[in-house]
C-alpha cells in the first residue's frame, strides 16, 4: 500500500517563509508533498517566492491572485509574517502601532478575504469546482492570551488576529472552509540561537522557570501543529486556537522554589 503524503498535489501559500517559524512550516509542507509558495520580503532559498511587504494592503491583496497563477489552486493559507516591536506602552508611537496592525491583523485579513474567494470560486461541488473547500491556520502567539509586557501593542495584533480567526471560521464554516489558529510560546528560532550572546542565554533561562517542560519550543514544533490543523485529520476542527507553549499557559509554581531547575542548554 502506498503511504500518500498529506497534502500531495495541495497547493500551500506560507506568508514569512523565508526565516524562523514561517520557514520550517514551508519546509514541512514541502516534505509533505505540497506545492508550496513562500510571500515574504525577501526570497526563501528553497521554494518559490512572492516578494512583498505585507504591511501595504495593495500589496498583501495581491499575494492570492499571484498564488493562483503560480499553483493553479490554492487549497492552505498560512499567514506566519509578524512583527513585534518592543518597548513600553507610552513609548509606542502611531506609526508603529499602525505598522504592527498593518502586518500581524490587517495582512491576515486581507489574505483570508483573497483566499475564501478562491475557495468559494474553485472548492464548490460540480464541473468548475473540486469539492476540496480550504484550510487557513494563522500564526498568532501565546502573547493573545496572556498578557506580556512591554509588549502591548504586538498583544493586541495577535490577540485581533485570534478573534478574525473565529470570525471567519464562524462565517464560511458551512462552505466547507476551515480557519485555525496556532498561538506559539517562546520558541527559538536558528536565527535567534545563532544571534544569542551569553545575557541572552541568561535571560532565556531565566524565562524558561516558567515553562513546566523547561526548555523552548523548535520551529518544527509549531509547523507540525500547523500541518495538523491544515490537514484533513483535523476535518471537523475550526474556530480553534491550538497553544503550543510547553505548558507555560497552563499556570505557575506558587513557590519558585518548588519548580524544577532549568537545565543548561543546548537549546
Amino acid at each position: 500500500m502506498v503511504n500518500r503524503r498529506r497534502f500531495e498535489g495541495r497547493g500551500a501559500v506560507v506568508t514569512g517563509a523565508a526565516s524562523g517559524i514561517g520557514r520550517a512550516i514551508a519546509a514541512a509542507f514541502a516534505e509533505e508533498g505540497a506545492d508550496v509558495v513562500s510571500v515574504d520580503l525577501r526570497d526563501a532559498d528553497d521554494v518559490p517566492t512572492i516578494v512583498a511587504d505585507l504591511g501595504e494592503a495593495e500589496a498583501a491583496s495581491t499575494v492570492i491572485p499571484a498564488a493562483v497563477e503560480l499553483l493553479g489552486r490554492v487549497h492552505v493559507l498560512v499567514n506566519c509574517a509578524g512583527v513585534q516591536p518592543d518597548g513600553p506602552a507610552l513609548d509606542v508611537t502611531s506609526e508603529a502601532f499602525d505598522r504592527t496592525f498593518a502586518v500581524n491583523t490587517r495582512a491576515p485579513f486581507v489574505l483570508m478575504q483573497g483566499a475564501v474567494r478562491h475557495f468559494l470560486a474553485v472548492g464548490a461541488p460540480g464541473p468548475e469546482g473540486d469539492g476540496l473547500g480550504g484550510a487557513i491556520v494563522n500564526v498568532a502567539s501565546a502573547n493573545a492570551i496572556r498578557n506580556e509586557s512591554p509588549e502591548s501593542v504586538y498583544n493586541a495584533s495577535k490577540a485581533a488576529l485570534v478573534a478574525l480567526t473565529t470570525a471567519f471560521a464562524h462565517e464560511f464554516g458551512h462552505r466547507g472552509i476551515r480557519v485555525n489558529c496556532v498561538a506559539p510560546g517562546e520558541t527559538l528560532t536558528p536565527e535567534e540561537r545563532a544571534s544569542m550572546t551569553a545575557a541572552d542565554r541568561s535571560a532565556l533561562r531565566s524565562y524558561l522557570e516558567r515553562v513546566p517542560m523547561r526548555r523552548p519550543g523548535q520551529p518544527g514544533e509549531q509547523a507540525a501543529a500547523v500541518l495538523f490543523l491544515a490537514s484533513d485529520e483535523a476535518s471537523f476542527i475550526t474556530g480553534h486556537t491550538l497553544v503550543v507553549d510547553g505548558g507555560e499557559l497552563a499556570g505557575d509554581w506558587f513557590d519558585r522554589r518548588d519548580a524544577p531547575d532549568v537545565p543548561d542548554g543546548p537549546w
